[in-house]
């Protein structure tokens, strides 16, 4: 008779999956995206600092999509204040943000915020391989049209 072993601690990993984000690596995902919002506005020149955000956003976009429409919405519009940011950088060599982009990036964070604290990270993994993968097809249509 062949014996089978049995996992006696598997739940322990579903109970993990089902958990909200501890709140120190929460703490600290939110501490990284603030100060490379307060160096954009000031007028840095750091492109990593620029991808953190747009990183961030973007995942809270796909994230939002799970949510609700008006969450889609929040990203959205700090998605747009992101390519208003870039194109300063482009015209004065330095980043920043108009009137409008300012109070989408903070409404933007703030959400992205709540997704952090509340989401479990298995779904902030998920919704970032899904981001990753959106923007892969992104650049992949991108070059098939310049061919």
């Amino acid at each position: 008779m062949k014996r089978t072993l049995k996992d006696h601690t598997a739940w322990i990993g579903v109970l993990a999956a089902r958990q909200q984000m501890a709140e120190p690596v929460a703490d600290d995902i939110m501490t990284k995206l603030h100060s490379a919002f307060k160096d954009l506005q000031a007028g840095s020149t750091d492109d990593d600092l620029f991808d953190r955000l747009a990183a961030a956003i973007n995942v809270g976009l796909l994230r939002a999509e799970q949510i609700a429409p008006a969450c889609v919405d929040a990203m959205l519009a700090a998605q747009d204040a992101l390519i208003r940011c870039d194109d300063i950088r482009g015209r004065h060599g330095r980043y920043g943000f108009d009137g409008p982009g300012l109070a989408a990036m903070v409404a933007g964070l703030d959400l992205y915020e709540e997704m952090v604290r509340k989401s479990t990270p298995q779904q902030m993994r998920l919704a970032m391989t899904a981001s990753l993968a959106r923007m892969r097809r992104q650049v992949a249509a991108e070059q098939g049209q310049r061919a």
